[in-house]
């Protein structure tokens, strides 16, 4: 919301600012409701409603109903304000209309496309709306379709836009390179991203083709993911030759991100556990934690701090006092406790975990005798949290020191428009 205007030239839609500062207040709202009425739900608290207001049980997406839709027109509001940030008149829609339908399609178009896949792709987690479907293959099949589909396909798309953008914001490729990466990046990703898919489809019930057929078309995943680390490590080289950039933090940050993007996504994910063999026995062990969390936090967590660096840069434009150095630590901390992750905690765990369904079958390695086995690996998981979490401790420090000097506007602001008020009375 911050960068869209400035994506569109500076120029604000009226009544924005408002519409911005609802939005973030129903959002806390809802998420906070949906993460009480989850635990309510989970607790017994809650009775009747349940299903509505408590954790109706579907795993990723266990939140009631009455919060999912509340979070669905959250991201129905958060695209339409897009838009109007990047086209703030009505004449702007028309125009961006037309040039879209008469195959003019601009990075702007992207952006909002992507925002508006993302709303309606949510959609999906609340087949039927009123109630439990009964069969659990016909829920779980509209379950992956957003634990899935949506971070392989719309998280995918945003984050290629919006690292396009910021390549071309900064100045480091022109508009017709960023445009045409972007066309051949969004084909393959909703192959890839779509058709993947499937590789969930059978352990919900569905025919065992989707097993070959899914795990395969995954692996297309993995090229736009391979582009995108090998254009950011280009780029790197370029900010590097030039000791005046100024977006240095936030661009290493959508440099990590494409690299996670690269290694959580398609190395961890396409490449290790996606071959239909080796899929159908280490389907759900820690091998499969290796990949969530080097693909979600790696890839989509960096890009969203890298982007919140840029926001901050752009805010203290042209001061000499900025420093890099508390956001490059967090970056190398975070980047650290990922790796201690996987070495110490998701490998040794999984592999032996991927031996034991081999040996013993796979509810065996789904087992608390099968943890207990492991415990030490799992205590190893502890110094990765650490270093993670001190990687957390130095941005929020970071983020409290950068936002400080704009505090006094704040309460400035605050205090005159009392002053005022209390004239007019």
């Amino acid at each position: 919301m911050f960068l869209s205007p400035v994506i569109a030239g500076g120029e604000e839609a009226r009544g924005q600012g408002w519409l911005v500062d609802a939005l973030f207040w129903v959002t806390a709202f809802v998420v906070v409701g949906g993460l009480v009425g989850d635990y309510l739900g989970i607790m017994g608290a809650i009775d009747t409603n349940w299903f509505w207001f408590g954790n109706q049980g579907l795993s990723y997406i266990q939140l009631g109903r009455f919060w999912q839709i509340g979070f669905f027109a959250g991201l129905i509001v958060w695209s339409a304000l897009v838009m109007r940030a990047l086209w703030p008149t009505v004449p702007g829609w028309i125009d961006a209309a037309r040039d879209f339908w008469t195959g003019r399609i601009r990075l702007e178009h992207l952006i909002w496309a992507s925002t508006v896949n993302i709303a309606l792709l949510y959609v999906c987690g609340m087949v039927p709306l009123t109630g439990i479907e009964k069969s659990f293959t016909l829920a779980d099949f509209w379950r992956w379709w957003v634990v899935h589909l949506w971070v392989e396909q719309s998280f995918e798309f945003f984050a290629a836009t919006m690292t396009a953008w910021t390549l071309m914001a900064t100045g480091l490729v022109s508009r017709k390179l960023a445009e045409r990466g972007m066309y051949f990046e969004v084909i393959l990703v909703f192959l890839g991203g779509v058709i993947g898919t499937g590789h969930h489809l059978y352990w919900a019930g569905e025919p065992s083709i989707w097993i070959p057929f899914g795990t395969m078309f995954s692996f297309i995943e993995v090229l736009p993911l391979v582009l995108l680390i090998m254009e950011g490590i280009h780029h790197y080289r370029l900010i590097n030759a030039h000791g005046d950039f100024q977006y240095r933090v936030g661009y290493m940050y959508i440099i990590g991100a494409a690299f996670w993007n690269f290694v959580g996504a398609g190395v961890y994910g396409g490449g290790i556990l996606n071959a239909p063999l080796v899929n159908y026995y280490e389907h759900g062990t820690f091998l499969t934690l290796n990949h969530a969390h080097a693909s979600l936090v790696g890839s989509f967590g960096e890009l969203a701090i890298g982007l919140i660096y840029f926001c901050l840069r752009y805010i203290h434009a042209g001061e000499k006092t900025f420093s890099e150095r508390p956001g490059i630590l967090a970056f190398w901390l975070y980047n650290a406790g990922l790796i201690l992750w996987t070495v110490l905690n998701f490998f040794p765990v999984g592999w032996s975990q991927l031996l034991a369904v081999y040996e013993h079958g796979y509810a065996y390695a789904r087992s608390a005798a099968f943890y207990d086995t492991t415990l030490f690996w799992q205590w190893m998981r502890l110094p990765g949290d650490v270093v993670f979490a001190g990687g957390a401790l130095v941005m929020s420090g970071d983020f409290i020191i950068k936002l400080y000097p704009l505090y006094p506007l704040w309460t400035q602001r605050l205090f005159r428009s009392v002053s005022l008020d209390t004239k007019k009375d």
